[in-house]
């Protein structure tokens, strides 16, 4: 627009342009909607304060919000350090008793089971966790397996590095990758919301004993031993039956 303005059009594009800026609009896109320069722009609305962001106030108040508690955040993420690193320093280093304790426990909770009606009795134990890996091949070394008896195969989705996971999961466990036996691999399906999503993913290992029936039936007396103790026990091996154990228990209470 070249030459004076007229006074009735250069107030109402003012106006205008007031109104868009209460709304948000740059002043590059006032000047650009209303066919005037940027400099014209500013002058105008060089007294209208500047609007605020999208989202400002959720901003805004979240900052707030996280000025407030942050402190008590900070406080309690050092005292649930320091909690766990206490723990763990009463543990100390596991003797051999201790490891087998431990490992039947672990076994036993995390590992597969036979059935009544399926008496597999095999070792074979899978999860995500690596220190529980470490924890139970040292486990199975104190047991008295030799690595040559013991397989090792990934689980994992079809969407992860399934070659970069055997690897990883390959030093770990100090087992070379062309002795992990063929992946178990899940195939993706769009409708699950999957969580672990993220660069850490490498999938589960499976932890095989070959010829492991008697190192099976050993874990589940050493559990048991541990769990019931005593009488009921052997109640519970011999019998399995929790009824007969729930009898034991109330005649003689729960182990101590």
């Amino acid at each position: 627009m070249s030459g004076p303005m007229p006074d009735e059009i250069r107030n109402n594009l003012k106006s205008k342009a007031i109104d868009l800026r209460t709304q948000g609009w740059t002043y590059r896109e006032i000047a650009g909607s209303l066919n005037i320069s940027i400099s014209t722009c500013s002058l105008w609305l060089r007294d209208v304060p500047a609007p605020p962001r999208p989202g400002y106030r959720q901003e805004r108040v979240a900052a707030m919000w996280k000025a407030r508690w942050e402190p008590y955040h900070i406080a309690t993420e050092r005292e649930r350090h320091e909690v766990k690193l206490a723990a763990c320093a009463e543990m100390g280093e596991l003797d051999e008793r201790e490891t087998l304790l431990a490992g039947a426990l672990v076994y036993w909770c995390e590992g597969s089971k036979d059935k009544i009606y399926r008496r597999s009795e095999k070792v074979s134990f899978i999860n995500s966790d690596p220190a529980l890996i470490a924890f139970f091949l040292r486990f199975l070394e104190t047991a008295g397996v030799s690595r040559d008896r013991i397989q090792f195969r990934l689980h994992i989705h079809e969407t992860a590095d399934i070659a970069e996971a055997t690897k990883w999961w390959s030093e770990w466990t100090g087992t070379p990758v062309e002795d992990f036996r063929k992946p178990t691999v899940k195939r993706h399906n769009p409708k699950t919301n999957r969580k672990n999503l993220v660069d850490e993913y490498r999938g589960c290992v499976q932890i095989t004993v070959r010829k492991g029936a008697d190192l099976y039936r050993r874990i589940e007396g050493w559990a048991y031993g541990a769990l019931l103790g005593g009488e009921a026990a052997r109640t519970r091996l011999i019998s399995r039956s929790d009824e007969a154990v729930s009898r034991i228990i109330a005649e003689h209470g729960m182990p101590r």
